[in-house]
């Protein structure tokens, strides 16, 4: 599909029309406020289906400028990923190179096979002043080189080294594969898994294989998170936090302050105590809300059926002057205002606040 006509699509499925309403009530008081918690990539087509375990880690990181797609919403999380460009992903997570300008770090130059004026240059002779990165015998980085599983771990370790976090050596007898670790590379592997920021898959560590783009940012989201426990960094997962999205906002490791590990947290759920302390933001998630509503949006207004008002029962809202409408089909798409186009869609939901809808979500048909 074309760029036109995918935005034309994306205007089309935005569209917010559904049966006429035989009665309007309206309401001017009601709050009712929503968050969609995604079980897919907010910012990159690729990253959804298949990537439970890494979705939130990529769209976090992305948030934070960590890691970047190549262009069209696209992050190729398949991919392997060169040695430059996870040195840049260092210096972007940790700021390496701030260190050199500020005079903290004497530069040492940098490699034979790093141009000046490379996008990673800055990044790479960073690295190398604070030993994080270390080339061959005569001096070469290999900059396009893709990046193997234990390569990664030795610099993350190494760079590490140069925070305030203490990691501790672990074991590698748990993986059936240990003895593939290179005996340079051990000491990092063995530590990032006590740590916890590695954890291996089907009892592998599969050290020379290269590693992924989406793989680099679950361990790179890993390390970034690590918190103090007993004199060591570890990361510590945790099922009361979320990335969501409340309109066209999202929000990053959000904490469920009244957290119930029975309840199933995704979708759309109502909300209430939206809040931030210090730099923390915390939410109260009240219970899952199916997108079942239909809907007709004329003159700046919406009418809802209304279930609780008996058969044909409808009530109406105006649109608050930022309302946004958000398709939660596949991938979280949103327009600027809702639009109508004449086509009917009967699935969907509005948030409500101070008797104004605020979004609308909904699903296309």
């Amino acid at each position: 599909m074309t760029r036109m006509r995918k935005l034309l699509a994306l205007v089309l499925l935005a569209a917010i029309v559904a049966v006429s309403a035989i009665t309007a009530a309206f309401a001017m008081d009601n709050t009712e406020t929503y968050a969609y918690l995604p079980d897919h990539s907010v910012y990159f087509y690729d990253v959804a289906e298949g990537y439970s375990w890494a979705h939130r880690e990529i769209d976090t990181l992305a948030v934070a400028g960590i890691v970047q797609g190549r262009g069209n919403h696209l992050f190729y999380p398949r991919d392997a990923i060169t040695r430059a460009d996870f040195i840049l992903m260092l210096d972007r997570a940790y700021g390496m190179s701030e260190a050199i300008e500020s005079g903290t770090v004497t530069s040492q130059g940098s490699f034979s096979d790093v141009p000046a004026g490379a996008y990673y240059s800055e990044a790479v002779a960073a690295a190398k002043a604070l030993g994080i990165a270390t080339g061959t015998e005569d001096n070469r980085f290999l900059p396009q080189q893709s990046m193997t599983r234990q390569d990664a771990m030795v610099f993350l370790k190494r760079t590490l080294d140069h925070t305030q976090f203490v990691l501790q050596p672990g074991a590698l007898d748990g993986f059936s594969d240990a003895s593939q670790v290179a005996e340079y590379a051990r000491e990092a592997v063995s530590a990032l898994i006590r740590a916890g920021v590695i954890t291996g898959s089907e009892g592998q560590l599969n050290p020379q294989e290269n590693i992924t783009r989406a793989e680099i940012a679950v361990m790179l989201y890993r390390a970034v998170y690590m918190v103090e426990q007993g004199g060591s960094a570890v990361y510590v997962n945790r099922d009361d936090v979320v990335n969501l999205c409340i309109g066209a906002q999202q929000y990053c490791n959000v904490v469920i302050e009244n957290y119930n590990p029975a309840m199933h947290y995704g979708e759309l759920m109502r909300y209430s105590g939206l809040r931030q302390q210090n730099g923390v933001t915390y939410i109260t998630l009240e219970s899952n809300q199916a997108i079942d509503r239909t809907v007709t949006y004329q003159n700046g207004m919406f009418t809802f059926n209304d279930p609780e008002g008996g058969a044909g029962a409808t009530v109406s809202y105006p649109a608050s002057a930022n309302c946004v409408a958000i398709d939660v089909t596949t991938q979280y798409h949103q327009i600027d205002q809702p639009v109508s186009t004449g086509s009917s869609y009967q699935k969907c939901y509005p948030s409500i606040e101070n008797g104004e809808v605020t979004a609308i979500y909904y699903i296309s048909l």
